[in-house]
């Protein structure tokens, strides 16, 4: 971000935006076996989503749920058309999903089912997380059209009645159950850190116009000093060794998920957003990555799995399991930077175009 005397809602969260390229980077390495450590990366997506959708929705409301439809949907559709054929083709690649028309038709819609062994997924296992985004975007879209001014805390209010709902019914419904995962409950935690980066902000352009570093009577002194990145920064780290040391204990189907990932996700976007505050500059490779971190997210898993059953063995630590990590993040990100340029840029870029001409 650049220049505290901006309005908030003017600004560019590069910093927000390198931690979703870090965090993409953290759900490759999750999908490598030998490592198996970033798995809350889906937890710091939830919050950067809730964040940002609070953030863009200030003033410009307009066409919001088909944009995020045409930014989402074709990447979407595209890994999950292709799995199918994947699965007519070599269906012992997997060991779960089937190549059912059925299957199909209900990921393409967003409607969970059991795909075998009372697993709610859709065909292509990591899509449950776009899945997870899209019921967010309805029921933000349907709180927005009730009370712009309101929307956080009506979507929230939703988030939680439908959270409530799945834990104390005894017999929730598939659709009732996937969606009212508590993990769904993190995207309130994204509408809290909105809010509360819209306060820090305007402490610090109110008490510190003219020298961050001095902030007077406060409070927030040392978030606002030189100092303040070093700090923000060391408590982003210490967050992202929490969550991946606490990465075996934690039951990602109940409460202790919003709890023992989700609130430290929360902090580290809050310590992003702080950092950014005095960092001016941050390198192009990492906002890039940012940039394309929805498409490493989608395009990362197959490849990550033919190297480990093709090519190198990802089941215990080695120099040949290294290698294969290093080949595997090399190949993802480059698939991931060609699916950002031609499907969404070029291709979601014409179909935004389309709509405002409409």
């Amino acid at each position: 971000m650049d220049g505290h005397q901006q309005d908030f809602h003017q600004m560019h969260f590069d910093s927000i935006q390198a931690l979703r390229g870090i965090t993409a980077l953290f759900i490759v390495l999750e999908h490598v076996r030998f490592l198996n450590c970033g798995a809350f990366g889906v937890d710091i997506f939830f919050c950067i989503s809730g964040f940002m959708i609070m953030f863009s929705t200030h003033k410009d409301t307009a066409y919001f749920l088909r944009k995020r439809l045409i930014r989402i949907l074709p990447p979407y559709y595209l890994m999950t058309v292709g799995t199918f054929l994947l699965l007519l083709l070599f269906p012992g690649m997997f060991e779960q999903s089937r190549a059912e028309v059925s299957f199909l038709v209900k990921s393409l819609l967003f409607i969970p089912f059991d795909i075998g062994g009372g697993v709610l997924q859709p065909l292509m296992r990591i899509g449950w997380t776009v899945n997870c985004e899209i019921f967010f975007y309805i029921l933000f879209f349907i709180s927005m059209r009730i009370s712009h001014r309101f929307r956080g805390l009506l979507c929230g209010l939703f988030l939680t009645g439908i959270t409530a709902a799945a834990a104390l019914l005894p017999s929730p419904s598939a659709f009732l159950a996937f969606y009212g995962n508590p993990v769904m409950l993190e995207f309130l935690f994204g509408i809290t850190a909105y809010y509360g980066a819209r306060g820090l902000y305007r402490l610090y352009t109110q008490n510190c116009p003219s020298r961050p570093e001095t902030a007077p009577g406060t409070g927030t002194g040392g978030l606002f000093s030189k100092a303040g990145p070093a700090l923000s920064l060391s408590v982003v780290l210490l967050c992202f060794l929490w969550l991946i040391a606490s990465k075996p204990t934690v039951n990602i189907l109940g409460f202790r998920r919003p709890v023992l990932w989700g609130l430290p996700a929360l902090i580290i976007v809050m310590g992003c957003f702080l950092a950014g505050l005095h960092i001016k500059r941050l390198p192009l490779a990492l906002v890039r990555l940012g940039d394309i971190s929805f498409s490493l997210y989608l395009m990362h898993y197959y490849p990550v799995m033919l190297l480990d059953r093709a090519v190198f063995d990802f089941s215990s630590f080695s120099l040949n399991a290294l290698v294969g990590t290093a080949a595997a993040v090399a190949v993802s990100v480059s698939l991931a930077f060609l699916s950002w340029e031609l499907l969404e840029k070029r291709f979601c870029g014409w179909l935004r175009g389309c709509l405002e001409r409409v």
